[in-house]
């Protein structure tokens, strides 16, 4: 990435915080403040109570990528900004679907949910309830390749993300 990459992109941010009361809308309270828009936070305590966990997606250039991680450090709580490259991370995202489902529908649905290699959950009369963990893109897929079928409720994580 060059120093003055000006293209609008996503860009993956892993903050290390003290795990204390309020600290996750400090940090949100800074993005705010600055009028950066997060795309998704994902925040959780790590495997030490002391320190949480947040991945925050900001879209951007790479200089208000840059500024963000500035600011940031300068937050007392923060002991540490990465700015997660695709080729350094693991990044995926987490989404259940609840989805219509008929007699003539099912086979149809389970078959879709088996080439994404995504979860049945929960079946009744007429719905199915499904899992899927993958890159965004393959969510986004498995979406529209569900749509037809009739789509009553989508919940979805932000991206979470582990640096190899």
């Amino acid at each position: 990435m060059s120093h003055h990459d000006t293209k609008e992109r996503d860009y993956v941010l892993s903050v290390l915080a003290q795990n204390n009361s309020g600290v996750l809308l400090r940090i949100a309270g800074l993005f705010s403040r600055r009028c950066y828009n997060i795309k998704s936070i994902v925040a959780a305590q790590t495997e030490d109570a002391a320190h949480s966990q947040m991945i925050i997606v900001v879209q951007g250039d790479d200089r208000i990528v840059r500024q963000v991680e500035k600011q940031l450090s300068k937050l007392v709580e923060v002991e540490q900004v990465t700015i997660l490259e695709d080729r350094d991370a693991v990044v995926r995202e987490h989404l259940l679907m609840k989805l219509t489902r008929t007699d003539s529908t099912s086979a149809q649905l389970i078959a879709v949910a088996g080439v994404f290699h995504a979860n049945v959950l929960d079946v009744t009369e007429d719905q199915m309830i499904v899992e899927l963990t993958g890159s965004a893109q393959t969510l986004d897929s498995f979406v529209q390749a569900c749509k037809p079928y009739g789509i009553q409720k989508i919940l979805r994580t932000g991206s979470m993300a582990m640096e190899k």
